[in-house]
């Protein structure tokens, strides 16, 4: 029993916002032509295809790469939280320690906090350029919570790592 987590960094986005708020960022056409090309090599990746769902930021850029996301590995679920956006490490414990088990979770978010949350998980230090994944295993989840469990790191993808996966697995350890 497990839940594998993939943690996704949103992709190029615009430097200031039409209204000039971070909130409304959009992704850039370069930022949408990447991700569109490879996100779907992920799908390999995914332990639980059938189990998996999208958890994201609100902020507009990191909401379009959940869109696309969902799109290339035809996942229905997207969710929104605020916790994601202001990388809050407890309310993001909260809600894995509430999912269920055997299933894929995707959390599309933001620098420095996805960096963080993978430092505070398993040690490691990953920098996540934008559209970067990492994914990481919590294995036998229960009642007590992951903070008491051993998490594995699995594997970190760099967004060109991405479209290499079908020729040589691009992984990084």
């Amino acid at each position: 029993m497990s839940i594998q987590l993939i943690l996704i960094r949103h992709g190029i986005a615009e430097h200031i916002a039409e209204d000039g708020t971070d909130f409304n960022r959009k992704l850039t056409s370069e930022g949408i032509e990447k991700l569109t090309k490879r996100l779907p090599n992920l799908k390999s990746k995914v332990q639980y295809p059938e189990q998996a769902e999208i958890w994201t930021s609100p902020l507009l850029r990191a909401k379009e790469t959940a869109e696309i996301l969902s799109e290339s590995l035809s996942i229905e679920e997207i969710r929104y939280y605020d916790f994601v956006a202001e990388g809050s490490y407890d309310e993001f414990l909260t809600m894995v320690n509430l999912a269920e088990e055997n299933r894929t979770i995707f959390v599309v978010g933001h620098q420095p906090y996805l960096g963080d949350w993978s430092y505070e998980l398993t040690k490691k230090s990953i920098p996540f350029k934008k559209g970067a994944a990492a994914s990481f295993t919590i294995e036998n989840v229960s009642q007590d919570g992951i903070k008491n469990k051993e998490i594995d790191f699995d594997w970190y993808l760099e967004p060109k790592e991405m479209e290499r996966i079908e020729e040589n697995q691009g992984l990084t350890d």
